[in-house]
């Protein structure tokens, strides 16, 4: 229902990473005009080694159950021309991936820290493990819920949708060696990143034209808008503002795709996109350190083959 975007926000919940679902099942069914499906993710991996104490030691670090669970429905139906669906999705324990060089303190601090980055703690113990090929992350309970819309009209089809994602504290925290995505471990865990919960709102629309039976053309717009999430308030020009302020961002693509064969097409498109606000600061941690630029011109060429 939705054009392709490279941001990934959308389908992950909010988290690029937990866009796929491994350990999981799934259900469809169709009747007449409409259609339903419903897909549940089962717990898997470690939870890694928690405590609650503002300094970690053997003897406070207790190990952690997994609990990333995960549940969607899609409900959606089609008459004449017109299709559109709702969906919806919750992901307990996502895992916002970060570079794993923003956890250490220092270089002389070998290892990350597990609470808020505002009010940082090094840990220690003999539980605790090494930065060297292991990642920092951000945990929190995704809930996203999505409402798209296509209609056909002779060789053009129009399209849009909106999606609105929330995202929370984890009600069951994850601990220092908890495994994430591609089976890496966590050396550095943030459990309760979010101040107040963060809201990011999302709208597309756009329009595909047929050019012939083997060439489209695809025209896209998408504006994001998030909230202010964290604490101090530091969200203005001159604060330099945060990663955590409310900002934007706009972006318009135009993509050509030709396909010789059926499993073998050509593409070719142009994206441009701008932010602003706590959209153009690239470093997640402390005040702003902005961009280089805060907009974008990439164009792409490319071809594919589908086996």
């Amino acid at each position: 229902m939705t054009s392709a975007w490279a941001g990934g926000t959308m389908a992950g919940g909010g988290d690029t990473e937990d866009t796929r679902w491994d350990d999981a099942m799934k259900y469809r069914l169709s009747y007449g005009p409409a259609h339903f499906g419903a897909m549940y993710k089962f717990a898997d991996g470690s939870g890694g080694c928690y405590s609650a104490a503002a300094t970690w030691t053997a003897a406070t670090c207790t190990p952690e159950q997994a609990h990333n669970t995960a549940y969607g429905f899609d409900l959606g139906g089609e008459y004449a021309k017109f299709s559109a669906d709702v969906v919806y999705q919750h992901y307990n324990q996502a895992i916002s991936v970060l570079n794993p060089l923003l956890g250490p303190e220092s270089l002389t601090q070998p290892y990350q820290s597990t609470t808020n980055s505002i009010n940082t703690n090094p840990i220690t113990g003999a539980n605790v493990i090494g930065t060297n090929n292991t990642v920092y992350g951000i945990v929190t309970n995704n809930t996203a819920v999505m409402v798209a819309a296509k209609y056909t009209w002779e060789q053009l089809k129009f399209f849009g949708g909106y999606e609105h994602i929330r995202q929370t504290n984890p009600s069951n925290p994850l601990g220092i060696g908890a495994s994430a995505q591609g089976g890496y471990l966590l050396s550095g865990v943030e459990d309760n990143n979010l101040d107040s919960p963060k809201t990011v709102q999302i709208w597309w629309t756009g329009a595909k034209y047929a050019y012939d039976s083997q060439t489209d053309i695809t025209l896209s717009w998408y504006h994001q808008l998030q909230n202010d999430f964290r604490l101090p308030p530091e969200c203005s020009a001159a604060a330099g503002f945060r990663s955590s302020c409310s900002g934007t961002l706009n972006e318009e693509s135009l993509y050509l795709d030709h396909h010789f064969t059926k499993r073998f097409d050509i593409y070719a498109g142009v994206a441009y996109s701008a932010v602003s606000g706590g959209l153009a600061i690239a470093i997640p941690h402390g005040p702003g350190v902005p961009y280089n630029y805060n907009n974008n011109l990439a164009p792409t060429v490319g071809g594919r083959f589908t086996f």
